[in-house]
Parts: structure tokens; C-alpha cells; sequence
């Protein structure tokens, strides 16, 4: 995945800053800063009230033991599906790596494999490789977390329509 345009994190900036408590009058958040951060409070709202949906439904054998560990390991499953480059459990591990361990992507496959959102299917050019290719199940999982998504940046004034360039 490449990494979006505009982004800088400067290690300078963050290594210079202050470690004191902020005063709440000295911070000020420009009206997109304020509805990112909104938007990614409301989501974990939502991703947390559709864990609960999905684990009680008995779906899964346990809670997912991360969120963001199984929602990047969801995603990252998705895109590389969709973008006809499926993935296996030692690349979504690579990518998350600074993040967990493999054991903990192999256990969360485990849990999304019983859960029915993914099958683990031999690679066809290398018998070696297992390929994580998601089911109808996680085509209507993702489906809903990007309508949800798209809602919530709709009603926080992201003009999210797409123009395609000529």
C-alpha cells in the first residue's frame, strides 16, 4: 500500500514537543481536525456496539481479542482480495508487525476462519502458500463498516464523492 500524499510526521517536532498536561483553553483543533477526531470517536463506538452484535450472535468463539489488530487484519485481507493480490498470514503479519506478533494474526485467522469470514485456500502457483480469501460473510461485514463509515464522515461535513480524473 502506498502511503497517502500531504502526510508528515516529523520525529523532530514530536521529540521537541512538550511531555506536560495540556490546559484545555490552550488547544484548538481547526473544524476538520475537530470532525476527524469526532468521526474516529464515533467509530469505535460503532465497531464496539458490532463487536457485541457479532459475539453474541454466536459467531465467533471469543471477542476478537484487538480491534485494531482484527480490523487491519479484516481490512488488509479485503483489499489485497479486491485488488485480485490475495494475502497471506505472514504478509498481514509483516504489515502489523510493529504492532503484535505472528502468533497473534495466526490466532485472530483462526477466530475469522471459524467465524466463517475467511478461508485459507492453497495458492495455485505455490502449493507452500496459504492464500486468506474472504467470504460473502466478510463482503457483508466490510460492506456495512464502510457504509457506516461513509455515514459518519457525511454528517461531519467530508464531501466523500469520488471524481474520476480523465
Amino acid at each position: 500500500m502506498k502511503k497517502p500524499k500531504g502526510i508528515k510526521i516529523v520525529s523532530e517536532e514530536i521529540a521537541e514537543a512538550s511531555a506536560r498536561t495540556l490546559a484545555m483553553a490552550s488547544v484548538e483543533l481547526t473544524p476538520e481536525e475537530l470532525a476527524v477526531l469526532e468521526i474516529e470517536v464515533a467509530w469505535l463506538h460503532w465497531r464496539s456496539d458490532f463487536r457485541k452484535i457479532v459475539v453474541g450472535s454466536g459467531q465467533l468463539r471469543t471477542s476478537w481479542r484487538n480491534i485494531f489488530e482484527a480490523d487491519a487484519t479484516l481490512s488488509l485481507i479485503a483489499h489485497r482480495w479486491l485488488t485480485k493480490a490475495p494475502i497471506t498470514l505472514k504478509e498481514i503479519a509483516t504489515y502489523l508487525s510493529e504492532f503484535t506478533t505472528e502468533a497473534t494474526i495466526s490466532r485472530h485467522i483462526d477466530d475469522m476462519e471459524y467465524a466463517g469470514m475467511l478461508e485459507r485456500v492453497r495458492d495455485p502457483t505455490d502449493n507452500r502458500r496459504l492464500l486468506l480469501i474472504p467470504t460473502e460473510r466478510l463482503l457483508i461485514v466490510g460492506r456495512n463498516f464502510l457504509q457506516a463509515r461513509l455515514a459518519l464522515m457525511n454528517s461531519n461535513g467530508f464531501d466523500v464523492s469520488v471524481s474520476k480524473s480523465k
